[in-house]
């Protein structure tokens, strides 16, 4: 597969955006994810920029990451899923937290709902985290703070945490920015992705304190301790929040899948067609049952870890290719 001139930009930003959120626990101390930050945010963004120049068609590449987002997937639905049973117990059944995500993925399929979708989402978002920050800022402490002297455990914690690879950081080289903007759209897609989750860890320490690394799910904790208490009231509103940004980095994968596959059937900008859709549901609801005993956060460190080899994996081929290049056409 080529890379596709299509713009995937704000998907791919709100996508890892949501990561932060769903975390069922926090990484670090926000000192010292703050500190690391500049560090962490300029290997991702090297990273970016050259699997996205390292990225040529294989066929078993492509394959391979078709795999590791199929899993992927399943592991968004399992977390969410927990989340729900640990936020809300007994409001969703695995089935029906399968249900709620998989069935808008048909609209979503197609490449003008899908952006659509995700620059809502991502206005939306910013007006529910600028009201759940106003909303607990009466118990915002300074005093809360890690004051302790920043151990190399805290100091591998931060880094650890932020170098975590999500696939989004392996689809940003297929639908890469235009070569003038390639540089700049990449340095600010890692610095927003790490600058967004280090500002979640600063007002989570700031409102839980010491007791944040043992906090679980912490972001929905805080929301609903605000003063508004408006994630009580409208707690509709914060799990339909939660599904539609897992439903849009779920199509977004399952646009990546088919067009990894090779399968961009359908007219027009159809990712996959409607007689594919069931098996994608079924496919993801027994891939579901499968793993769903496997620890979360096991799970998504070695996805981590597989993805990081991918990219090792990618880089080294491309070199390697390039340097071929170079001795059978030298300058």
């Amino acid at each position: 597969m080529q890379k596709s001139n299509v713009d995937f930009y704000p998907v791919l930003l709100l996508s890892i955006l949501a990561d932060t959120l769903l975390r069922l626990h926090t990484g670090y101390w926000a000192r010292a994810g703050l500190l690391a930050l500049p560090a962490s945010a300029a290997v991702l963004a090297a990273v970016l920029l050259l699997v996205s120049a390292s990225w040529q068609e294989n066929a078993l590449l492509q394959k391979v990451l078709c795999v590791l987002l199929a899993i992927s997937s399943a592991l968004e639905i399992l977390r969410l899923h927990a989340l729900f049973g640990s936020v809300y117990p007994g409001t969703l059944g695995l089935a029906g937290t399968c249900f709620v995500v998989l069935a808008p993925v048909i609209y979503l399929r197609r490449e003008p709902a899908l952006r659509q979708t995700a620059n809502a989402l991502l206005v939306f978002g910013a007006a529910c985290m600028a009201i759940m920050v106003l909303s607990v800022a009466p118990r915002l402490r300074v005093p809360n703070l890690h004051a302790a002297p920043l151990t190399g455990q805290d100091w591998q914690a931060a880094f650890v945490s932020q170098l975590a690879l999500p696939p989004e950081y392996l689809l940003f080289a297929l639908w890469p920015p235009q070569p003038g903007q390639r540089c700049r759209k990449a340095v600010t897609f890692a610095a927003s992705a790490l600058g967004f989750d280090a500002a979640v860890h600063l007002l989570l320490e700031l409102f839980f304190g010491a007791a944040m690394p043992t906090r679980q799910t912490p972001v929905q904790g805080a929301a609903q301790c605000g003063a508004l208490s408006i994630f009580n009231r409208l707690e509709w509103l914060q799990i339909l929040l939660w599904c539609m940004a897992v439903t849009v980095r779920l199509a977004l994968y399952l646009y990546a899948m088919v067009e990894l596959w090779g399968g961009r059937a359908g007219a027009g900008s159809a990712a996959a067609g409607l007689d594919r859709y069931p098996l994608y549901f079924g496919g993801m609801a027994l891939l579901c049952a499968v793993l769903r005993t496997v620890p979360l956060e096991q799970a998504f460190y070695w996805r981590s870890a597989v993805c990081w080899g991918f990219a090792a994996v990618v880089m080294v081929t491309g070199g390697c290719q390039w340097l071929v290049s170079c001795i059978k056409h030298p300058a």
